[in-house]
């Protein structure tokens, strides 16, 4: 049987004896710190892991392997002065590469030296994530430099195509908002916001806040109703005659938020390092957003760093209404690492406690069902509804969703439709849960001309979600419009082109249309991703026996 050492057992197996202490040569102090950090790197100790890493470069400071290790250290545990000293040090050997160029734009920004912002720009290329970022510091640069025309030209939607067009609607909000011309910057938001994502709930702010300073207020405080706590806070905010404020108020800011939202998107693609890394960059250049930290905690949370991740979340700031959203995350992040008893804990005395809100007891609900205990999940949830719900009004509408949701997991879809059209009584145009209502009559056969006009209706009021427009082409193709399915799944593919669900449903539709070939490229796409193990089975019934024969061949095994 294979063992691996353990961290402490190689610093003590590695320390000299009393009758064998003599002072190290400099290679040697370097090989060993080199050797203890890499064990530490695979550990998941990030912390020490800088440590040592620094400590084998002061003892080799010209080994440059160990220099580039300790700055990719000192940027994943967070160091901003190390991570920053250590870019230009690697840039004056000859680094070049985007990764080292992208922390030295973040300190030119952060010390608003647009000269060399400009200069490494240049530098940065137009490969990968580049493609991104660039468009978002030149025009940031410009406007810092007072050319807000340049800087509205660059970020210009409609000169950008697929994922990036998203990235650049949501910065040229910001940049209207910055130059106060305000009316723009609240249309330019919600137009934003029909593209879903992480930033969701902030963008609505966003918007709100532009239209007060448009002396749009009671459309102000619609924008805001209904929705989530954090939504609800800022509405008693404006209610009381305090302004929310901008979003992004200088280029710092608007870097930080490309680059937490880059770094959500690269974790969904499995690039944690470099998610990791780019989130830590967010919170360098605004550590007062909570988005930064946020996105810090959940990055180090799916690299299995829990206590940073816990340090992180410490960081979000109060009053803005997250409280009980980083205590759910707070939770979880417990029951990845084995404390799931401990997350129950923390959760069931928030839900209990005299104080307690209908987020609380969704959060609860929510632990429930990790678990896979789906009726307590839904009676969790019945709770927030029976004890908050009146008081909510429209703002409910979320919790007969989730428990919409949990019903449906546990077999129950009368039960789950009918809180989904609660839902819908309370907030008619949420497209989260006119697809998921439309697309549950459509599998079970039942509505179909309602189910399509609800699958429409979410698509048309949020044609950037993937998830609903898939919806949308898989209704196209079960009422025989083909080639349009065809069209508008390609399209929800762009928007989300690591969905196995998506690609699956491509892959049925270019069954259909003739295109055997590429629908088993498809198949195998979506197969090789990971889902449940159901889906699996299906997909691997339709590359041995065809879309057509599948359903039989599967009802026989």
């Amino acid at each position: 049987m294979r063992t691996r050492l353990t961290i402490a057992a190689l610093l003590a197996l590695s320390a000299p004896t009393a009758q064998a202490a003599k002072p190290a040569a400099p290679s040697d102090s370097a090989l060993h710190a080199y050797v203890i950090g890499r064990y530490a790197v695979l550990d998941n100790e990030v912390g020490l892991a800088a440590r040592l890493m620094e400590e084998a470069r002061a003892a080799d400071p010209a080994a440059a392997s160990i220099k580039r290790r300790s700055w990719e250290l000192a940027l994943a545990n967070g160091d901003q002065a190390r991570a920053f000293q250590l870019a230009r040090s690697l840039a004056a050997d000859g680094a070049s590469d985007p990764d080292v160029i992208m922390t030295r734009i973040a300190e030119a920004v952060i010390r608003k030296d647009w000269a060399l912002a400009t200069s490494l720009r240049q530098k940065l290329g137009g490969q990968g994530w580049p493609i991104v970022v660039g468009p978002v510091v030149d025009a940031w640069v410009a406007q810092a430099r007072g050319d807000g025309g340049a800087a509205l030209n660059l970020l210009d939607p409609q000169r950008h195509q697929g994922f990036l067009r998203a990235y650049i609607a949501e910065q040229r909000a910001h940049l209207l908002a910055s130059l106060g011309r305000w009316d723009e910057a609240a249309t330019a938001y919600r137009q934003a916001r029909s593209g879903g994502g992480p930033a969701l709930l902030f963008l609505r702010q966003g918007q709100a806040d532009a239209l007060v300073m448009a002396g749009r207020k009671d459309e102000a405080l619609a924008v805001l109703y209904p929705g989530d706590r954090p939504t609800a806070v800022a509405r008693e905010r404006l209610q009381a005659g305090q302004r929310l404020g901008p979003l992004v108020a200088e280029p710092r800011q608007a870097l930080a938020w490309t680059a937490a939202r880059l770094a959500i998107d690269l974790a969904r693609e499995r690039s944690e390092p470099m998610a990791l890394n780019f989130a830590r960059l967010a919170s360098f250049l605004a550590p007062e957003l909570p988005i930064t930290w946020l996105t810090v905690g959940e990055m180090l949370g799916k690299a299995d760093q829990t206590q940073p991740a816990l340090a992180a979340l410490d960081k979000v700031p109060v009053g803005l209404g997250l409280e009980e959203a980083v205590r759910a995350r707070r939770a979880e992040l417990l029951e990845a690492a084995g404390q799931s008893a401990a997350a129950g804990q923390l959760l069931q005395r928030a839900a209990e406690a005299p104080e307690a809100s209908a987020d609380d007891w969704a959060g609860l609900a929510g632990w429930h069902s990790r678990a896979g205990r789906i009726a307590e999940a839904a009676g969790a949830y019945g709770m927030a509804i029976d004890r908050f719900g009146k008081g909510l009004g429209a703002l409910a509408w979320n919790l007969h969703y989730l428990r919409g949701m949990m019903r449906d997991r546990a077999g129950d879809w009368p039960g789950a439709q009918a809180d989904f059209r609660a839902a819908l009584a309370l907030f008619p145009d949420e497209p989260g849960v006119l697809n998921y209502l439309g697309y549950g009559l459509l599998e079970r056969g039942g509505a179909p001309v309602e189910a399509r006009a609800l699958i429409v209706k979410a698509a048309q009021l949020r044609p950037g979600d993937g998830g609903i427009i898939d919806s949308l082409g898989w209704v196209q193709l079960q009422t025989g419009e083909v080639d349009k399915a065809v069209a508008t799944l390609e399209r929800a593919i762009s928007l989300e082109p690591q969905d196995p669900t998506i690609i699956s449903h491509l892959g049925d539709a270019l069954w259909q249309q003739g295109r055997r070939i590429e629908a088993r490229f498809r198949w195998r796409q979506a197969l090789a991703l990971e889902a449940p193990a159901e889906d699996k089975r299906k997909l691997q019934a339709r590359l041995d026996y065809g879309l057509d024969a599948a359903p039989a061949m599967l009802a026989q095994k």
